[in-house]
């Protein structure tokens, strides 16, 4: 148990609260069966009239039924608390991962985070639901159940305190060497995880080369890994519930052999041992049910590293503490911008140049070279080393960042689209638009008459990342939901370097009316778009290179004629 795992229940605390309650009342039925059983033996055994278990008899009955809808009740608040754990811990690891934005994704592998977020989370709900839930009332059940014993005699009593002992001190002993293991499955149960989603994702790839039976037999030999660590660490868990289950069998038998004893001596009554043979077990029984509900929950031990670790990150960058209003010009302007992903490794340095608002500057070089981290820089996904990034002449670090990417559309060269309709991934641009507004949105695009022609039209369920679109469809829905968003700056980075020459000039035409009347940075790969941009910036290491329309370029920037002249080559 780790204080932290602790603090992580405190929104489900009236459920543990009102669980705590529900295994109290479960341990009270046992107590009273017992009681109600050994007085009935009692009057047996005694020669008494048989109407005199009849009571007990009532009482048992009475248990039997009370405690069966106890168990069904204590069911529905283990399952209601761990619903609610598990909400508010998914709400706070995804607000955390949308804080944390593209760089924490970026720099982690997909499917260890979705380990966390998804099966960390269900690991620390059964810890919560049903073992938190239980802890506090199978320690006070047990302790009311010994200390009643040692009323009927001490020596039986102090037998079973020690019993008990030794078993809540054998899983703490047991501690150290299951930490270990549990630690070890988590981590080979992430990277599985990241393994498998890698193939998924790349199967095409992977068939392309003729690669996937290689694949495949890396996976088996990660999976009889994991399965190895599965099996290390169910061995220590049985070691530790055999040593558990062994005390308790020890300590109830010790303490009925006392009890013969000591009735044969005359220092314990029939009823006491009878009290002793009936209650015993039920002394030990909380501890083991808590000691099984403690074996479901221990991984969540180690997947709690995982949870703390997200929980943990540090953003790459963080809210402005008195966020300024919006700037009344939409011009971009970065100032002596220095910036690497890697330490000692800038991609760009000391890096100016400005947009005027309105006008269009596109940005080209090599691959390598920059452009993209432009536009990064831009959304503030991440921050300069040094210098700084303006909007209307104001620092982007002193809006807030909502704000500062509500000034914003982007069409990039790979369009995302989201598992669900064209309407739903169109309204990602503006949630509140109207049903006209979206259609004129897509008439605009060049997209209206191909949604028109899907199954289902607006409604038409694209699947995931839109694969049931081609990449010239994909495109034009990115640029109707840019249209629909309608900020004053528009970011295009390389929004048609994956669409086909025979899609390109509609694509550009939709561009072009998306374009107008915007502050516009277009980074660029295929140079035929970018020729009747205002100002066209060449990029080289990270620097401005040289500054200029298409045709001053031409005339006197070496490197943009070589890089006129590879593509005229490589058409």
């Amino acid at each position: 148990m780790t204080p932290r795992l602790l603090r992580l229940a405190a929104c489900v605390r009236g459920w543990l609260a009102l669980g705590t309650a529900v295994t109290l009342a479960i341990t009270a039925t046992y107590v009273g069966q017992g009681i109600a059983i050994a007085q009935a033996l009692a009057v047996v055994f005694a020669g008494a009239p048989w109407q005199g278990v009849l009571v007990p008899l009532v009482v048992v009955s009475g248990m039997l039924v009370t405690r069966a809808a106890l168990i069904w009740a204590r069911e529905l608040v283990i399952v209601a608390t761990g619903r609610a754990m598990k909400d508010s811990l998914r709400r706070r690891l995804y607000a955390k991962l949308f804080e944390l934005g593209p760089g924490y994704t970026a720099a982690n592998r997909t499917g260890a985070t979705q380990a966390t977020v998804v099966d960390g989370v269900e690991k620390i709900d059964v810890y919560v639901s049903r073992f938190l839930s239980q802890l506090l009332g199978a320690a006070i059940g047990a302790l009311a159940i010994l200390t009643g014993l040692v009323l009927v005699d001490p020596l039986i009593g102090g037998v079973l305190f020690a019993g008990a002992l030794a078993i809540t001190a054998t899983p703490l002993l047991a501690r150290r060497l299951q930490a270990e293991r549990a630690g070890w499955f988590w981590g080979l149960w992430r990277r599985l995880g990241a393994e498998y989603l890698d193939v998924l994702q790349g199967m095409t790839t992977l068939k392309a080369f003729g690669v996937s039976r290689e694949r495949g037999r890396e996976l088996s030999r990660e999976s009889h890994e994991f399965y190895r660590a599965s099996i290390g660490f169910v061995a220590v868990a049985n070691l530790r519930t055999g040593a558990m289950g062994l005390l308790s069998v020890a300590g109830v038998s010790l303490a009925i052999g006392l009890g013969a004893v000591r009735l044969a001596t005359g220092q314990l009554d029939v009823l006491g041992l009878l009290l002793v043979l009936l209650l015993a077990r039920e002394a030990f029984r909380p501890l083991e049910e808590l000691q099984k509900a403690y074996h479901s929950a221990y991984p969540a031990i180690s997947a709690a590293g995982g949870v703390f670790e997200l929980l943990d990150a540090s953003p790459a960058v963080t809210e402005a503490r008195q966020p300024q209003p919006q700037p009344a010009s939409s011009s971009i302007s970065f100032d002596r911008v220095s910036f690497g992903y890697r330490d000692g490794q800038d991609v760009v340095s000391e890096l100016s140049f400005a947009v005027e608002e309105g006008r269009t500057v596109a940005i080209v070089g090599r691959s390598g070279a920059g452009k993209s981290t432009i536009v990064a820089l831009l959304l503030r996904f991440f921050d300069p080393r040094s210098g700084r990034v303006l909007l209307g002449g104001r620092d982007i670090r002193e809006l807030s960042l909502a704000q500062l990417r509500g000034l914003i559309s982007v069409v990039a060269q790979d369009t995302y689209l989201f598992h669900g309709t064209v309407r739903d991934n169109l309204l990602l641009g503006r949630p509140d638009a109207a049903a006209e507004q979206v259609e004129v949105a897509a008439v605009a695009a060049g997209a209206h008459n191909f949604i028109c022609r899907l199954p289902d039209g607006y409604d038409t369920v694209v699947g995931e990342r839109g694969a049931t679109l081609s990449g010239g469809e994909r495109q034009r829905i990115a640029i109707a939901r840019a249209l629909l968003k309608d900020a004053p700056i528009l970011v295009l980075d390389e929004a048609t370097s994956s669409i086909d020459s025979a899609h390109e000039a509609e694509i550009q035409q939709a561009l072009d009316r998306l374009a107008a009347g915007r502050t516009t940075l277009v980074i660029a790969h295929r140079l035929s778009t970018v020729r009747d941009a205002d100002r066209i910036l060449l990029l080289d290491h990270g620097r401005v290179a040289a500054a200029g329309t298409h045709a001053e370029l031409l005339e006197r920037s070496a490197g943009y004629q070589r890089l006129v002249a590879a593509q005229a080559v490589s058409r």
